[in-house]
């Protein structure tokens, strides 16, 4: 191999590398986009420069020992502190492979169940919670409630969430277009913001913030009806309700 073919055989190598680095990098920041661990790393970069400044520009000796003593055991701190980022970015990459493994086309006729039931509650202002599982499985969840395995109707949803019901309290999950469980317990957010918000909207953010599904919300207080996706909750209007579920639930990042 002449030396013009080795140069240019590093020169690729070392273009895949940088793509792959970066790729890496922009993965990360898509989970942690939105999230307090933003905040953290904008803290660390900071721990970061005090550390250049006072170890090689200032000479702060007491200052840089005690820096130095935190950046070794830094990668067990990272570890604890974003433990529930790491689990989601791994669980994600599995779900991904998965996904593509197994893909099959999605029907959406089941949404439209899904919404006129929502609707309804909406009107009696029966609270409700229904969680549409995405490509990160949710048997953890579905444990905690009764295996239905039905096929999914408006009437069907709407006999399980009426307060009569034993289990109107917990969380329907729907599995590959079959209502899979219901009365399943949901982890609740425990963030500052959310704080205000009832036990059901805070169950529907503290789900998907660690997972990727979509969670339906409808209010017994109020009758409106809010989505939540990626930790975030919104408010949608029942005109807008299959275009917007839709465009979460067949979302792939």
């Amino acid at each position: 191999m002449d030396i013009f073919s080795q140069i240019w055989s590093q020169y690729i190598i070392n273009a895949l590398d940088i793509l792959i680095v970066s790729y890496i990098f922009y993965r990360i920041l898509l989970i942690i986009k939105g999230t307090k661990a933003t905040q953290i790393i904008f803290g660390l970069v900071i721990l970061l420069c005090v550390t250049i400044l006072a170890k090689d520009v200032v000479h702060l000796r007491t200052l840089s020992w005690l820096l130095e003593k935190f950046w070794v055991t830094a990668v067990i701190i990272l570890a604890v502190v974003f433990q529930g980022e790491i689990r989601y970015g791994l669980a994600k990459l599995g779900s991904k492979l998965s996904y593509y493994n197994h893909a099959t086309p999605v029907q959406t006729s089941f949404l439209e169940e899904i919404i006129e039931a929502a609707i309804e509650m909406s009107k009696s202002r029966t609270g409700a919670l229904i969680v549409l599982e995405k490509e990160m499985g949710l048997k953890n969840y579905t444990d905690t409630g009764i295996n239905i395995d039905a096929r999914i109707s408006q009437e069907l949803i709407l006999s399980i969430f009426q307060t009569k019901s034993p289990i109107h309290d917990g969380a329907i999950i729907i599995h590959e277009e079959r209502l899979h469980s219901a009365g399943c317990v949901l982890p609740i957010s425990t963030e500052i913001e959310v704080k205000h918000l009832g036990t059901r909207h805070r169950a529907g953010i503290g789900l998907s913030s660690i997972t990727d599904a979509v969670v339906l919300i409808v209010s017994e207080e109020t009758g409106k009806i809010s989505i939540a996706v990626d930790g975030e909750i919104e408010i949608i209007q029942q005109s807008d309700l299959l275009k917007t579920i839709s465009k979460y639930y067949l979302k792939k990042d």
